[in-house]
């Protein structure tokens, strides 16, 4: 893989960059160079790194990738030489170099913990007319090439909250085109699972699957794949429409704001979902013609810097929207998923701050607003 390549230049850039540390001591005598010495390591790093950029080939995420292993690989590399073989330093840059360690153990984190911690994000969405209350469950960007513990945990976990409906919005996998045949029989048995346990099951495309994917992973498992349509059910003594809109590469076409304008100007008495992978999908309304929107995609922005966010949502909608979670958008309930996986390739396998999450929307009355608010 690509991400090799990078970090044996991370390791190469850094330890010989560094290594210079100790013979510009011994020559100068001053720690600050030490400090200096050790900036050209992480220099010779980045330089290495983006010539591995130039042999890949521009990606914007190989780019992320050599950053995050420069931080977590290069940077506590340079620090341990320094504190090796460039003493006697100044106490600042002792600490300095100390400080620099702490990226071990942020990085095994990042790594190996938070995109396995997973967590349940239940909220409440207040609707108009609605008899029963009725539990969804969101499933969002499973993004991998096989199914495994984690995945089935999922699953199993999603099942354990007991939803009245599961929806599925895009990126079920990652899997190249080549390859669906041999691997989606793992995922249509998780499909399966979920149908087995849930009477609604609804899923839509994002941008590593598509919609011929999903219609041979769901085939004989009961869910349905949404391509541009409006299906109508019955659930607990109340009606359901949900429109599901499809990704074509990667924009929606006419079809979908069809549908989307039907919403808005057709009489549909009931409960209105409206399906999609991105929340940008909200363009597409006019007003509140749904009374909930889903979506997944951003990750929640897959890292969050305290205090401050997620730096890079790859969504249009304000950040704390792309971020996650339940939030009103242009008068529209919409709710948007962190998802259960993170992003494949040659980006870094990595969340920080934005642990993976299962949805649960809980569909309640009015008389539940009123009273929050009373």
């Amino acid at each position: 893989m690509n991400y090799y390549v990078i970090a044996a230049a991370v390791v190469v850039g850094t330890a010989t960059g560094a290594a210079s540390v100790y013979w510009i001591h011994r020559g100068v005598g001053t720690g600050w160079i030490v400090l200096g010495a050790a900036c050209v390591g992480l220099g010779c790093t980045m330089v290495l790194a983006a010539g591995a950029l130039l042999v890949a080939g521009p990606d914007a995420y190989l780019v992320v990738h050599a950053v995050y292993l420069a931080l977590v690989i290069g940077l506590p590399l340079a620090g341990a030489i320094v504190l090796a073989f460039g003493r006697p330093c100044s106490p600042a840059v002792i600490a300095l170099c100390l400080l620099s360690l702490a990226a071990i153990p942020i990085g095994i984190y990042a790594t190996h913990i938070e995109p396995f911690w997973l967590r349940v994000d239940a909220v409440k969405v207040a609707v108009d007319g609605i008899g029963e209350e009725v539990r969804i469950g969101v499933l969002a960007d499973l993004e991998t090439t096989s199914i495994g513990s984690y995945e089935n945990r999922v699953v199993d976990r999603l099942i354990a909250q007991r939803p009245d409906i599961v929806v599925i919005p895009g990126d079920l996998h990652s899997l190249d085109s080549d390859l669906i045949d041999e691997w989606s029989p793992q995922f249509t048995e998780l499909v399966q699972r979920l149908t087995d346990a849930v009477p609604f099951v609804y899923l839509v495309n994002g941008h590593s699957d598509t919609v011929s994917d999903l219609r041979r992973i769901a085939l004989g498992t009961g869910a349905r794949v949404l391509d541009n349509e409006i299906e109508t059910f019955e659930l607990k003594g109340n009606v359901f429409h949900i429109a599901g809109i499809s990704l074509l590469d990667d924009v929606y076409e006419p079809a979908a704001r069809r549908v989307a304008e039907r919403f808005a100007h057709e009489e549909f008495p009931g409960v209105r979902l409206l399906l999609a992978h991105e929340p940008d999908a909200i363009q597409l309304l006019q007003g509140n013609s749904v009374d909930l929107l889903i979506a997944g995609h951003t990750h929640g922005g897959q890292v969050a810097i305290p205090f401050i966010g997620p730096p890079v949502t790859a969504s249009r909608v304000p950040r704390h929207v792309a971020a996650g979670g339940l939030h009103e958008l242009r008068g529209t309930p919409t709710y948007v998923s962190t998802g259960v996986g993170r992003e494949r390739g040659n980006a870094p396998q990595l969340r920080f701050g934005v642990r993976p999450s299962i949805g649960i929307i809980d569909l309640v009355t009015e008389e539940w607003r009123e009273a929050g608010t009373g």
